[in-house]
């Protein structure tokens, strides 16, 4: 499943109902070049969905987030990765199998001297006041029309700043910030994952030395579902999505976390909690009624 825009048949089947599976360059999620190419953690859960599907045909299609904005609001189109609200009347989603974990913050391993050591707390509101350390995202509202921000949880603090010469977003067909560009000064630091500097050392050889800090205002995980075209024959399909998800399966999908993300603690004992024994736990969202909420509360500028 390597081989992206081809279609992967399990047979010579044209009769077949096909599905186009979005994917999207973003280590270590998915991995569209280089040694780990098809070897992110959310290639490998498409790859588990695909072999669990054998009655369709399959392609997969690289797509950056405007087109994929466009794209799958398509008829037989799904994605495997994505989180719950995007379109809600156009898409059917699975129940939820993984999360993303709370957003990081990462400066260039001298800012250390000024904030502390690793892990140390900060507030990315309080930081947004000091006009003089430059934030440098992706572009933060990659559909406008859709309300679809690529920092749910952290946009109520991100938008009264937007325009700011402290926030700068980066308009790139990535969809994510080389970490590269704050060893070159381009930004002092960016927002990113707890996988996120050590899966850019591994995918793209960066060889910076950075430091990470989590931020106070985000302590969510963001549920995760397969999605597709709302029609009879999407239904059709997530419902057998949903009948594979077994505890194994998603005890499974943890280990394709644990490749990337060092084994991490609090990942691994909220997995455990949500999906294996079932717990309701608060810091478990639907990033869309999070962010909701968040837009009905800001501020004017």
């Amino acid at each position: 499943m390597s081989v992206v825009g081809l279609y992967q048949e399990s047979r010579a089947d044209t009769a077949k109902k096909r599905i186009t599976w979005f994917i999207w360059d973003l280590p270590p999620e998915f991995v569209s070049s280089g040694p780990y190419q098809g070897q992110g953690y959310a290639d490998k859960f498409l790859q588990f969905f695909i072999q669990q599907l054998p009655e369709y045909q399959h392609s997969i299609l690289a797509v950056n987030v405007p087109r994929w904005s466009l794209q799958a609001r398509v008829p037989g189109t799904c994605t495997a990765h994505l989180w719950g609200g995007f379109y809600p009347e156009l898409l059917a989603y699975s129940k939820a199998y993984t999360f993303t974990p709370p957003h990081i913050l990462i400066f260039n391993k001298k800012y250390e001297q000024r904030f502390g050591p690793q892990g140390t707390v900060l507030s990315i509101e309080e930081l947004l006041k000091q006009r003089n350390l430059k934030l440098l995202l992706v572009k933060v509202d990659f559909n406008k029309a859709a309300s679809q921000s690529r920092y749910p949880v952290l946009y109520q603090y991100l938008k009264p700043h937007l325009g700011d010469p402290n926030l700068v977003e980066h308009s790139i067909h990535h969809n994510f910030i080389n970490l590269d560009m704050l060893e070159k000064g381009r930004g002092d630091y960016t927002i990113g994952y707890p996988s996120t500097i050590a899966s850019q050392k591994r995918t793209l050889g960066v060889v910076g030395e950075f430091i990470s800090y989590r931020i106070k205002e985000h302590n969510l995980y963001k549920k995760v579902h397969v999605a597709c075209f709302n029609d009879a024959f999407g239904r059709e399909v997530i419902k057998k999505v949903d009948r594979s998800l077994t505890k194994d399966v998603l005890l499974k999908f943890l280990e394709y976390h644990e490749e990337w993300n060092n084994k991490d603690p609090y990942f691994r004992q909220t997995t455990i909690d949500y999906f294996i024994k079932g717990l309701n736990l608060p810091n478990v969202i639907d990033w869309w009624d999070n962010l909701m909420r968040s837009l009905s509360q800001l501020p004017l500028k």
